[in-house]
């Protein structure tokens, strides 16, 4: 008997316990990320307002087109839905704001998307992050850098270097080399947001990453030539 009213005893605390989650936990709907189709999404709430133009089709075999749309939405959806997700439930002193836009470039080689995210969520002031997608254009792989520089080369060490001899000018009088430092590490995170544009490779760093955010977010763009010992033939 005993075992009995404790079992039922412990399935009441299991049940009251999922359901008090339940409540706290934003809908289904909200974490769901949004179909897209054409090449704008927009969603004005109480809370909330968010405007997203993306590509809906690339020069790209067929194949590729496919392959490389599915990986754009797949990101646009998610960053889309991790917004309304985070949104409170009800309005607040002023809306969230989410703004998604997007520029193409292209070289005799690739064709790159590249996309600049613009999140305001009620702090002292909006943020700007990038996101970039480079396709090669007779194969139609999207690229990182360890496709473009030579497998054996330290490519990771020569972007941090150049990036930190190169960006004191491009940001100017208040450039900061604490913030440049931390934000050109030679690691892949820091240069990811990369494309090429005909004879250059053009880096973009988020808001905060090399500078203050009276700087705002930074463009580093280098001459593929300075990289001409370790890059492969192709680039």
């Amino acid at each position: 008997m005993n075992k009995k009213v404790i079992g039922s005893a412990v399935l009441l605390v299991l049940v009251a316990a999922f359901a008090a989650w339940a409540l706290r936990a934003p809908s289904t709907a909200r974490l769901h990320p949004p179909e897209l189709s054409g090449n704008l999404y927009t969603e004005q709430t109480p809370v909330y307002d968010i405007v997203a133009n993306y590509a809906n089709s690339t020069p790209l075999s067929t194949a590729a087109d496919k392959a490389a749309i599915v990986s754009m939405h797949r990101f646009l959806g998610d960053t889309i839905a991790a917004f309304k997700a985070a949104a409170p439930a009800t309005a607040q002193k002023r809306k969230e704001t989410l703004l998604i836009r997007y520029l193409i470039s292209s070289s005799p080689h690739t064709v790159s998307y590249i996309y600049t995210i613009y999140e305001d969520t009620e702090g002292v002031h909006g943020n700007t992050r990038f996101k970039t997608f480079t396709f090669d254009t007779a194969t139609g792989k999207e690229l990182t850098l360890s496709d473009i520089f030579k497998g054996e080369s330290d490519y990771l060490e020569a972007l941090s270097r150049i990036s930190r001899a190169k960006l004191p000018e491009v940001i100017g009088p208040t450039a900061d080399a604490v913030f440049i430092e931390k934000g050109t590490t030679p690691d892949t995170k820091n240069f990811e947001n990369f494309f090429i544009d005909n004879a250059d490779i053009v880096f973009l760093f988020d808001t905060y990453q090399v500078a203050s955010f009276a700087d705002g977010p930074q463009t580093l763009r280098l001459p593929l030539s300075t990289f001409s010992s370790i890059l492969k033939p192709i680039y």
